[in-house]
């Protein structure tokens, strides 16, 4: 006889719920759902894909020019001490990066494009995005889209009649209603009134699409969109050696997106041309201010020079005096162009001692001949465009901002002290030369009074002419200084469609595809999980190392009585099968002297009487002596089973007796139930103290009469679960039969029964796996019964051989012996 051998098969990855053994079976049985998820999970993303506003990106290259860096020598020195990390570049870089990726750059754009209206028409399933192709432009006046502060949807649809009807729909801010308007236009151009302003219509000359479609426009305010926009725009550097700028922009119309980088360029270049250009514009305001000055005065003084002529008949006057006016006419000179430089001089000191004009350029390029003066204000005018340009990019409390602002603070009243220092020198000057003039011209006292008073006046005019003359040249400069202002960028690679970003067709086709593969197999993961009762063999396997003698298929539904011994003689049925299968199992458990076979459950209702009254009948058709003994004397069940008379006694009236012999107990035995070979014998008369009676010793003389007259002891026992019965009987057995039902048991009930196995309170403790639904699919899978009564002889197994679940070869017990005619091993 085979050793008693535990099922030591449960190895880490069989205990796992997860491992691929139980995935590939849940695919299998599953298989038809599985299909069907992916079927349906593939059609959602088709109609995700289909009706999602596909997102679009392109691209371009821009170069940066660096201002900074003056001349070849300046940038390797620069270089050197970026190579050991004492100086770094990429601020400046940085913040031209910050500038094009601003809200006030993208809302130039964005005004400029007139992308602050958005236009759709209704489509098949959702409304269609349109740009460029709408058949209506909508549009507000720049003041009042300037103050807009909530967005404006408008409805328009043309008249039947003529016109057109536009619906509007404007929330108020802060609340949830809204504000609801229609109104009529009859012809295009055409203006109505808002709540929020004026709405101006009209018609699109680029657009071949018909107006007989609803067309939806959204007017946001320009603040709004512009944030819109910027959140599409990315700029990044190509490397940390380059200044080249690499623009992405993503959207869903790619007509859009290359519009809007190309006009993000010039935006950006005319920005930074409007700084540089700030000290050129300052000082052309200034030059036109000074000639408007100049010309009314230069008016006034010809007019004079042309009435004293007339009116003194000097029309045809020889200038006889001209030797004597040589000296006069050198110191005339000085005097003019010390009376320009004393007249630019006192315009600077005005402009500087203004304080509305601190932290602003100082108009240059004015024709100083102070080149001290001239390099101090070119270095504050640098300093003052540098702080602007930062503060576009961030904030006055930017450090660096501050360091400026500290530095331009302490500038400026060193360049207003050198204004009036220069002021008072070239006033000496004037002083000087004045006073030279009228000693030469004392000389010519004699000259006639016409003559003096009329080169008085002539000289007067010179100045003012030389004056407006020297203004007029600098304003031209100035002007070419405007014109010829390089762009801070150039495009290095033009503005292009990249493709496709969003959605991602071929990762949501696989994501669709893994979820609706893997959403059921998760689902029944999920529910195994979950599960509070066993399902079957392998359940079973994961709780307990316990061997599993038996899995007995769920037959017809059975009542009390006959249907309860579903094991008959010359009979082959799946039932029969199940219990020869039992029956074979328990033999290579047990030794020859083994008998007594206890046979309980947990709980009620998990099958323990059924199992016991089958074997029984199984082992009494292999021509065994076999008696069942029901020792479930709180509820006993045999009686009815058996169809024993009521009248009958049992085995409580030998236990409660002190009678030793067998006479006693062999009369409260009924013989020859169901077969000759099989006796029963009942609980009998329910006792006040089972327990007391169990644990006596007249149970264990009444074992081991019956083992002398009987080759097996089946005993029907109470379940261990509720009372302690069981165990104190199991001192008298020597197998333990623990009945487990699928689709019944607890799970929980495995802790009970390791323990009672661990701490060996039960002998050869096995478990019989009762009600297995073969009709579900994984019990088919599993254990393939079959149509048994076909089998008919196939080879080594005989008459009535087959594979049984896992006990084709007998499982854990391996390949016992050889099948004899019956389709029964006998031991090698």
């Amino acid at each position: 006889m085979a050793d008693y051998v535990a099922n030591e098969n449960v190895n880490e990855e069989e205990s796992s719920a997860f491992n691929l053994t139980a995935i590939w079976k849940i695919i299998v049985l599953n298989w038809q759902w599985i299909i069907v998820s992916t079927i349906v999970a593939l059609g959602l993303a088709f109609c995700y894909l289909r009706y999602t506003n596909p997102v679009y990106t392109s691209s371009m290259k821009i170069l940066i020019k660096d201002d900074d860096k003056k001349g070849a020598r300046g940038a390797g020195q620069m270089m050197n001490l970026e190579n050991v990390g004492l100086f770094s570049n990429s601020n400046g870089f940085d913040n031209e990066l910050e500038i094009l990726r601003s809200t006030n750059i993208n809302t130039r754009v964005v005004k400029a494009l007139k992308l602050y209206v958005a236009y759709a028409i209704d489509g098949r399933i959702r409304k269609r995005e349109l740009y460029n192709t709408n058949p209506l432009i909508v549009d507000m006046p720049e003041s009042q889209l300037a103050a807009l502060q909530t967005a404006v949807s408008l409805e328009i649809k043309k008249d039947d009649k003529e016109g057109y009807v536009i619906k509007g729909t404007i929330p108020v801010k802060g609340r949830k209603e809204k504000i609801t308007f229609e109104r009529k236009i009859k012809k295009l151009p055409g203006n109505i009134t808002t709540p929020v302003g004026t709405v101006i219509i009209q018609q699109n000359p680029t657009s071949k699409m018909t107006e007989d479609r609803t067309l939806y426009a959204y007017i946001l305010p320009l603040d709004v969109a512009g944030r819109i926009y910027t959140k599409k725009l990315a700029a990044t550097a190509t490397s940390k050696t380059t200044t080249v700028a690499a623009i992405t922009f993503t959207d869903t119309q790619v007509e859009r997106s290359i519009d809007y980088l190309n006009e993000l360029l010039k935006s950006y270049n005319e920005d930074a041309n409007e700084d540089k250009n700030e000290v050129a514009t300052k000082t052309d305001e200034f030059i036109r201010e000074r000639l408007l000055n100049i010309r009314g005065d230069l008016d006034i003084t010809e007019s004079n020079l042309e009435q004293y002529k007339k009116s003194n008949d000097l029309i045809n006057l020889t200038n006889d005096a001209t030797n004597s006016l040589t000296k006069t006419t050198e110191y005339q000179s000085q005097q003019v162009e010390l009376e320009t430089q004393l007249n630019l001089i006192t315009a600077l000191v005005n402009y500087t001692n203004n304080p509305a004009n601190a932290m602003q350029v100082i108009p240059a390029n004015l024709g100083l001949q102070n080149n001290n003066l001239n390099q101090s204000i070119s270095k504050y005018n640098e300093g003052v465009l540098q702080r602007n340009r930062l503060i576009k990019s961030s904030s006055e409390d930017n450090p660096y901002v501050q360091r400026i602002t500290a530095e331009l603070e302490e500038m400026w009243p060193s360049i207003r002290m050198s204004l009036e220092a220069i002021k008072n020198d070239l006033q000496t000057q004037k002083r000087s030369a004045d006073s030279q003039y009228r000693m030469f011209n004392s000389r010519i006292q004699s000259t006639p009074t016409q003559e003096r008073a009329l080169t008085n006046i002539m000289r007067q005019q010179e100045i003012q002419a030389n004056l407006y003359l020297m203004l007029l040249q600098k304003r031209e400069e100035n002007a070419i200084s405007l014109a010829s202002t390089a762009a801070k960028a150039r495009i290095i690679d033009s503005p292009q469609y990249m493709g496709q970003v969003a959605p991602k067709r071929m990762i949501i086709w696989m994501i669709a595809l893994i979820l609706g593969f893997g959403f059921p197999i998760a689902l029944v993961l999920l529910l195994n999980l979950l599960r509070y009762q066993i399902e079957g063999r392998e359940d079973v396997e994961k709780l307990t190392k316990i061997p599993i003698l038996a899995d007995i298929p769920l037959g017809s539904k059975v009542v009390d009585g006959e249907k309860a011994l579903v094991v008959r003689e010359n009979s082959n049925n799946t039932m029969e099968e199940a219990f020869r299968g039992l029956r074979t199992n328990l033999r290579f458990v047990q030794n020859e002297s083994e008998k007594v076979i206890c046979c309980t459950s947990c709980i009620p209702g998990e099958g323990k009487t059924f199992i016991s009254t089958n074997l029984a009948m199984s082992l009494a058709l292999m021509g065994k002596k076999v008696i069942i003994v029901g020792l479930d004397i709180r509820k006993p069940r045999l009686v009815k089973l058996f169809g024993i008379p009521v009248s009958k006694n049992g085995l409580t009236t030998f236990l409660s007796s002190d009678d030793m012999g067998y006479d006693l107990l062999e009369s409260q035995i009924t013989h020859s139930i169901g077969n000759a070979n099989l006796d029963v014998l009942p609980a009998g008369v329910i006792p006040p103290n089972p327990g007391e009676l169990i644990s006596r010793s007249q149970l264990d003389r009444a074992i081991e009469l019956l083992k002398e007259h009987y080759d097996y002891i089946v005993i029907d026992t109470p379940p261990i679960g509720l009372v302690s019965d069981t165990l104190s009987i199991a001192r008298v057995a020597d197998v333990t039969l623990i009945v487990c039902r699928a689709d019944y048991s607890p799970r929980s009930n495995f802790n009970l029964i390791n323990s009672l196995n661990d701490n060996n309170k039960l002998p050869k403790v096995n478990i019989v796996l009762n009600g297995v639904d073969l009709k579900k699919k994984k019990y088919g899978y599993y254990y393939g019964y079959g149509k048994y009564g076909k089998y008919g002889k196939y080879g080594k197994y005989g008459k009535y051989g087959y594979g049984y679940g896992k006990y084709g070869h007998y499982g854990i017990y391996g390949q016992y012996g050889t099948q004899n005619s019956s389709g029964e091993h006998t031991e090698k």
